[in-house]
């Protein structure tokens, strides 16, 4: 029963938090100040009329309109609930997953369970609303990403161990006693948004002096930051290993169907971060561990990896000839 309530209250909060990622998504890009504002009534962007209470409702509201609005009839993208639902799926996920969910130590709800969660729940809002806003306007926000690397920090001094705990304060003091609790749990927070930041950055130079032109905006270091302060600097590094994963093949397969070439890579970097907050564990068993075994017991490893390097090549100059021609 207990964790039914969990389930239920976790899952009509994402898909509430969802509705308003809509609003945020929506209005903080605008340019103009007062559309920028996260108060007031929700409008109809085709005609401006106010929109009922009723038929904002998360998803319900678009399945009744089926897709349109009730004053204009225009029609209203299915972005809309996607987002919703995608929010409720990850609190879903958050409160049955994470090792900090609410019911992660038994039958009975923890304090420090709940703070865990409304950490990471308005983690996973802030991954959302930055990715949606990355795809339209291929912007990452301060605003967004600043408060966002402070509540990372702030999280892992309410809930020790949020973001791992950090034996570095320890070794450098020469105090073991600073190896755990929430000095060595802010500890790695702020490491963790170091870290992010400091190797974001430093890929940034170097693919600028490479290319000879701005390669990646100023705002991916800062998103990587974040993700580091709420993940610690593993957190960070799994990120930036899987983003770059997700970006390499989801970006070749793109490139076959449009000539842009140029992907947002903050939405990589949220998936990325999704997959380390729950997998994080498994993705380094995996790197480390499961696949350089794997390697040395199996004779048909050198096969994969040559097929690999061979196919990952084709695409490789398949895709170079197309953007010449493009180009």
């Amino acid at each position: 029963m207990l964790h039914t309530l969990v389930m239920v209250s976790a899952g009509t909060l994402g898909a509430c938090v969802g509705s308003f990622l809509n609003v945020v998504i929506w209005r903080l890009p605008q340019e103009d100040p007062k559309q920028r504002s996260l108060g007031g009534r929700s409008r109809c962007p085709a005609c401006g009329a106010a929109i009922a209470w009723h038929w904002n409702l998360p998803m319900l509201g678009w399945l009744l309109l089926r897709g349109r609005a009730a004053c204009c009839g225009a029609r209203i993208a299915a972005r809309y609930p996607a987002v919703e639902l995608l929010t409720m799926l990850l609190f879903l996920a958050l409160a049955w997953l994470h090792p900090h969910a609410p019911l992660s130590v038994g039958e009975t709800i923890e304090v420090q369970g709940v703070l865990a969660f409304l950490f990471q729940a308005a983690f996973l809002s802030l991954l959302v609303a930055a990715s949606f806003i990355d795809l339209d306007h291929r912007l990452l926000l301060d605003v967004l990403t600043k408060p966002g690397m402070a509540l990372g920090v702030l999280g892992s001094l309410v809930v020790p161990g949020l973001a791992g705990e950090s034996q570095a304060l320890a070794w450098l003091l020469n105090e073991p006693s600073l190896g755990s609790g929430r000095t060595a749990s802010v500890a790695a927070s702020v490491v963790g948004l170091a870290a992010g930041f400091g190797i974001m950055q430093a890929i940034r130079v170097a693919a600028s002096r490479v290319f000879r032109r701005e390669a990646m905006g100023f705002g991916d270091v800062k998103f990587l930051a974040m993700i580091g302060a709420f993940t610690g600097w593993e957190g960070a590094l799994s990120t930036l290993l899987l983003a770059c994963v997700a970006g390499a093949l989801i970006g070749t397969i793109r490139r076959f169907f449009t000539a842009d070439s140029m992907i947002p890579f903050g939405p990589f970097l949220a998936i990325g971060a999704v997959c380390s907050l729950f997998w994080r564990e498994d993705v380094f068993e995996f790197l480390f561990v499961t696949w350089p075994e794997w390697q040395r017991q199996s004779a048909g490893s050198p096969l994969a990896i040559g097929l690999t390097a061979f196919l990952s090549l084709i695409a490789l100059i398949v895709l170079v000839r197309k953007g010449r021609a493009n180009g």
